[in-house]
């Protein structure tokens, strides 16, 4: 089995959405402190804001606290890990107050990352991050890395444009479709501008990640029934003869089995649940044989 799907067990779907708002606002945290321009750090410092509407909506929050989930650390990690037993991938929630601090964390180990761990809030965000680190992809969990210094939040503005900030968020990760879902009913103009950015996606169907194969087609370019190095010019399907020319034409029955033209393979395509619509490329074949007697 492969390391990046290590467990077959999936969190409840409430669980599963409260890990990708909290990924996503780790993400956005990650993009402030690096950020080299003031343009980078006031988009991070937005979705900052707009990922805390939407956390402390799908948290039912009505008195928000000022805390939001980050990476864990060095310290802080070191107080947690006490607790936990070392393996290939891990994860453990523990509570801070035993170290005069309010909050837990979630301390594990993921391979390919090493150290991983959050300081959250609440214990629902750190059981629902838990289970996000034993069952996401490796790719996915690089904001959760154990950093040698707290996190410092950026100061967030009092209010903030959640319409401008749907219409920068990319409907193809899973976070962001976790974030608009718990941004729904908020206002009008916010829920005009889901309905374009999100336009034909489902934010109610639940978040499945699907592995990558070398062999799939690339979502963003359209499968082709033209075999590599053919030309589909007209000329090279079926040239002419130049004016003046005394050869006759050939027609298509005259040609040589070593002339004709290759055929194209059939692009056909599959849906597999979980996965959507998988390309293949392999060229219809009749049976050999009769299926009579």
């Amino acid at each position: 089995m492969s390391t990046d799907y290590p467990l077959m067990t999936l969190p409840s779907y409430e669980l599963y959405q409260l890990a990708h708002i909290a990924t996503f606002l780790a993400e956005a945290l990650a993009r402030h402190r690096r950020a080299g321009h003031r343009s980078d750090r006031a988009a991070a410092v937005r979705d900052i804001a707009g990922g805390r509407t939407a956390y402390e909506n799908a948290l039912g929050v009505t008195t928000p606290s000022g805390q939001l989930p980050g990476p864990i650390d060095m310290a802080t990690y070191e107080s947690a890990s006490e607790m936990v037993e070392r393996g290939p991938r891990e994860a453990h929630v523990v509570s801070l107050e035993a170290t005069g601090r309010s909050g837990w964390a979630v301390a594990g180990r993921v391979p390919g990352i090493g150290r991983v761990g959050a300081v959250v809030p609440d214990e629902a965000t750190a059981n629902a991050l838990r289970q996000h680190l034993l069952t996401q992809p490796v790719g996915e969990l690089a904001p959760w890395a154990v950093r040698d210094r707290p996190v410092r939040m950026p100061k967030l503005p009092r209010r903030v444009d959640l319409a401008a900030f749907v219409e920068n968020l990319d409907p193809r990760r899973l976070s962001s479709r976790a974030v608009v879902r718990h941004l729904r009913g908020l206002d009008r103009r916010t829920d005009a501008a889901i309905r374009g950015r999100f336009a034909g996606v489902d934010l109610d169907a639940p978040l499945v990640v699907a592995p990558s194969t070398p062999q799939s087609a690339s979502p963003t370019t359209q499968p082709t029934d033209t075999p590599a190095g053919v030309s589909t010019s007209p000329a090279a399907a079926d040239p002419a003869p130049r004016a003046g020319s005394s050869r006759p034409p050939v027609s298509r029955e005259g040609r040589s089995a070593g002339q004709k033209k290759p055929s194209r393979p059939v692009v056909a395509s599959r849906h597999v649940c979980g996965l959507g619509a998988q390309v293949t490329s392999g060229a219809a074949k009749a049976p050999t044989t009769s299926a009579g007697p």
